[in-house]
């Protein structure tokens, strides 16, 4: 990791972190992230920003035009020009991502869904949500993971 690199004009510092790990930290040209506003790209000297960020595919393009994608379950950015900072519920990198387990997830969640019946409308609305959510979650890990995903039957 490039923690010790002193900054250029076009450097960003990248910190990708969740409540039980470091993710990521890295010198970066720009990221792309999903916040609840939309797409952001984010690049050196880039508006100071704080936003609440999606499920979804984070990609960074490092300064040496190397290119690293992540997988991160919502939480916020906190972009100040020179370090881009996420705090994550979850996230992971491309090539640490389980995909039979991720596999194994999105099968659950489906399976979760497919038994929500209407007996109890309030109960159904939550665990219908949950599950969308574990398939979101699921079909992220896979696509940054670089399987492909097959859509619900």
């Amino acid at each position: 990791m490039a923690a010790n690199r002193k900054f250029s004009r076009g450097d960003l510092r990248c910190r990708v972190l969740t409540p039980q790990k470091l993710v990521f930290d890295e010198m970066i040209e720009s990221a792309v992230l999903n916040t609840t506003s939309g797409t952001l790209e984010v690049y050196p000297q880039f508006e100071p920003t704080i936003s609440p960020l999606r499920v979804g595919v984070m990609r960074t393009k490092g300064n040496d035009g190397s290119e690293t994608t992540l997988a991160v379950h919502g939480g916020y950015m906190d972009m100040n020009g020179k370090v881009l900072v996420i705090l994550a519920d979850s996230a992971e990198v491309g090539n640490e991502i389980d995909v039979g387990r991720a596999r194994q997830s999105l099968e659950r969640a489906r399976e979760l869904l497919a038994k929500t019946t209407s007996e109890r409308p309030e109960e159904v609305k939550i665990d219908a949500d949950r599950a969308k959510l574990a398939i979101l979650r699921a079909m992220t890990r896979l696509q940054v993971a670089g399987e492909p995903v097959a859509e619900r039957r």
